[in-house]
């Protein structure tokens, strides 16, 4: 849990400063970083893979979160 609300917050303020240049580049890299852990770390299972999902889902929200907040706040 602490791992996915650090992910959370990470991602949140990439998505509140960064561009989708850049979101898509952590994005790409955490996933192949999160991937390989997974895979060194033999947790290959079911919950590992949920743990994973998991993981990924939180990074995932916290951009879309802070994108919303960054062109949320724009006027038309």
């Amino acid at each position: 849990m602490l791992v996915a609300l650090i992910l959370f917050l990470g991602s949140l303020a990439v998505g509140l400063a960064g561009s989708i240049r850049l979101i898509f580049g952590i994005s790409a890299v955490v996933l192949a970083l999160s991937g390989l852990v997974w895979l060194a770390r033999g947790e290959v299972g079911v919950v590992g893979a949920l743990v994973l999902f998991a993981h990924l889902t939180a990074l995932q929200a916290g951009y879309l979160t802070g994108a919303y907040r960054r062109y949320g706040d724009e006027e038309p």
